[in-house]
């Protein structure tokens, strides 16, 4: 079996908003703040407060560009928060998505089968994914050699300007104590 060694990122609750949303909240257009290692991705200057049936949590950071579709993506403990049940899911699959409502400043916007919690995925561009053999799609085992040691699954997710890194969520960073650039291995 051949190893890998991946940066890890980790993916914190946010929001992807439709241009249509995002305008009506904020009435500006969607501009960088701080640009992500994936290619054209990038953190907004604006946050919301996501409301479920039992709870709140608020400073939310809503990324860029606009979509077309809304997606809040949370962790397991932020759906146990918020009150709500989200499927564990590739980003874009929204079939069985939650309602969850968005606020910012005195507006509130139900956004309809949109949360969920996105399942770990291995990034990349298609000449890696070709150079390391790997196939879009592709189920990977990861082995994490932190001070506590697993293995995760993630898919592989190949488009065109992929910057090849691990992404996970928080409650998963936190399970294996790991951080931002960290290095795990991916097993083929």
């Amino acid at each position: 079996m051949k190893t890998i060694n991946v940066s890890v990122g980790i993916s914190n609750r946010h929001v992807h908003l439709t241009k249509e949303v995002y305008e009506s909240l904020f009435h500006d257009e969607c501009l960088a703040e701080r640009k992500l290692n994936q290619p054209g991705e990038y953190v907004t200057s604006h946050f919301v407060t996501l409301k479920g049936p039992k709870g709140t949590i608020e400073h939310v950071r809503v990324m860029g560009p606009t979509r077309v579709y809304n997606q809040v993506e949370v962790s397991y403990s932020d759906a146990f928060e918020l009150g709500v049940n989200p499927p564990v899911v590739r980003s874009g699959n929204l079939e069985n998505a939650e309602d969850i409502t968005i606020i910012y400043e005195n507006k509130e916007i139900v956004l309809e089968k949109s949360c969920i919690i996105a399942e770990s995925h291995l990034h990349m561009n298609p000449i890696d994914a070709k150079k390391m053999g790997f196939v879009d799609k592709q189920i990977v085992p990861i082995k994490i050699n932190s001070v506590r040691k697993g293995t995760i699954e993630a898919f592989v997710k190949i488009t065109p300007n992929g910057f090849f890194e691990l992404h996970i969520d928080r409650d998963q960073a936190n399970c294996f104590l790991l951080k931002n650039n960290d290095l795990v291995e991916a097993k083929l």
